[in-house]
């Protein structure tokens, strides 16, 4: 919660849980910005674009 209110990005509790269940890659992505929210974080993996090469 503190990475995503650090970005800006102003969602509470229940949309996450909603999003974490509907909407697994966007919560995935909401994480990855979370984490690199702090530049300290050496767990953060830089998001991959695998999903872009499957598509084209």
């Amino acid at each position: 919660m503190h990475g995503l209110i650090k970005e800006n990005i102003q969602l509470n509790r229940k949309v996450l849980s909603e999003l974490s269940m509907h909407e697994p890659y966007s919560f995935k992505a909401l994480v990855d910005i979370s984490r690199h929210a702090f530049p300290g974080n050496k767990t953060a993996v830089s998001p991959k674009k695998e999903g872009l090469a499957i598509l084209v």
